[in-house]
C-alpha cells in the first residue's frame, strides 16, 4: 500500500487538501491510504520514527514559522529514513523551488498555493495519480506481483501481501483476500493457478499463499491468517499443506 502524508500548518488548507486526497483514492479504488494529515513537521517526522511505511507519498509545505523544523528539512529527513518517498511541496514560497533542488530532497513536483484553490486541487490529483503510477511501477521492478483487471483498469499487489484466492458468490468471479484490502473481480481459479503457481490449491475454492498462513486448525482442517480469516483443505492434501505450513512456521 502507499501510504499518504500531508503537513500543512493552515488547518483550514490541511482539511481541503485532505478531503481532496482521500476522495480522489476512493474514486479511483488505488491502493493508498492516507496515515496522516499534520499541521507539525515534528509530529509527522515522530509518526514516521514510530510506524515507518515501506512506501509513502508526501504532502509537504515549506514554511512553518511556529516550528523548529522546515518543510525542507523534513522533506531531507524523509529522503534519509525511506527507500521510496515521493514528496510534493505545496506552498506559496515558489522562490525556494530551486533550493529544494540543490538540497538533493528531488521533489515530484513544486505547487504553487498563489494558482488557486481551484488549480491546486487538480494539481493534487495529477500527483495523486503519477505518484501511484511510480509506486506501481517500482513494485513492478522490485517485487513478485499480483495483478488483477476490473471494468478495463489494471492493479497491482504485491504476492507478499496476499493471502489467499477464493471462488466467489457470484458466478465467474474470485475474490483475493489481502492483507490490506478484500476485492472481487472476473476470474477462474484455475486461470490464476495456472498464471500464480505459487499459490497453493488446498481445496476447489482456494488458492493459498502458504507463506502468510499463521496457523493450523487440525481439527476441522483449516487454515489461519494473520487477520482471522480461514481457508478450507481438502482431507487428502490435508498432511502435506500442515507438513509444508509447519516448516514456515517454524522457519
Amino acid at each position: 500500500m502507499l501510504a499518504v502524508y500531508l503537513c500543512e500548518d493552515n488547518p483550514e488548507q490541511l482539511k481541503h487538501y485532505t478531503e481532496v486526497v482521500q476522495r480522489y483514492i476512493m474514486i479511483n479504488d488505488y491502493d493508498m491510504q492516507v496515515r496522516l494529515a499534520t499541521p507539525s513537521p515534528a509530529a509527522l517526522l515522530d509518526n514516521l520514527q514510530q510506524d515507518p511505511p515501506e512506501y509513502a507519498l508526501f504532502f509537504l509545505d515549506i514554511e512553518f514559522p511556529a516550528e523548529k523544523t522546515t518543510g525542507l528539512e523534513t522533506a531531507i529527513t524523509i529522503r534519509q529514513r525511506l527507500a521510496f518517498a515521493e514528496i510534493v511541496f505545496v506552498t506559496t514560497h515558489s522562490e525556494m523551488a530551486l533550493l529544494t533542488f540543490e538540497r538533493k530532497v528531488e521533489p515530484m513536483d513544486f505547487v504553487v498555493k498563489d494558482l488557486g484553490r481551484e488549480q491546486i486541487d487538480q494539481k493534487l490529483r495529477e500527483n495523486i495519480d503519477y505518484g501511484y503510477q511510480r509506486y506501481t511501477n517500482y513494485l513492478g521492478n522490485t517485487e513478485n506481483l499480483f495483478t488483477y483487471t476490473i471494468g478495463g483498469r489494471t492493479f497491482k499487489l504485491p504476492m507478499g501481501d496476499v493471502y489467499f484466492v477464493a471462488t466467489a458468490a457470484t458466478p465467474h468471479k474470485v475474490t483475493v483476500h489481502a492483507a490490506t484490502q478484500l476485492v472481487e473481480y472476473p476470474g477462474f481459479l484455475k486461470d490464476i493457478a495456472d498464471q500464480y503457481p505459487e499459490l497453493y490449491r488446498t481445496d476447489k475454492s482456494f488458492l493459498v499463499n502458504l507463506d502468510n498462513v499463521s496457523g493450523i486448525d487440525e481439527v476441522n482442517r483449516r487454515l489461519i491468517f494473520p487477520n482471522g480469516d480461514e481457508t478450507d483443505v481438502a482431507t487428502r492434501r490435508f498432511h502435506e499443506v500442515k507438513t509444508l505450513v509447519q516448516k514456515h512456521l517454524k522457519g
